[in-house]
């Protein structure tokens, strides 16, 4: 059972490099990956991802602190308007 989930994992991988790879290259045409908007929209999802690891780790200790959930909507809520403002600026 455990070789039939890892054929569809591997398979699963195989697809989403495939398309990574034209998704890059339609990137890569409408400019968007020299934008600074869109590098940093990816080191906001990096940091929330950080965030939300470590919130995790520390829940299994202490309580965890408001201002960790605070920066945890804010920094959701600036990707939002990141999102937009690229969409905007990036129709595709």
């Amino acid at each position: 059972m455990v070789w039939i989930i890892a054929i569809a994992l591997l398979g699963f991988c195989w697809w989403r490099v495939k398309n990574a790879r034209n998704r890059a290259a339609e990137l890569a045409a409408t400019g968007i990956l020299r934008s600074p908007l869109y590098w940093l929209s990816n080191a906001l999802v990096c940091l929330l991802l950080a965030l939300v690891l470590y919130i995790a780790h520390i829940h299994n200790q202490s309580p965890v602190p408001a201002f960790l959930w605070f920066a945890t909507v804010a920094i959701s809520v600036s990707l939002l308007f990141l999102r937009r403002a690229l969409r905007w600026r990036y129709p595709m």
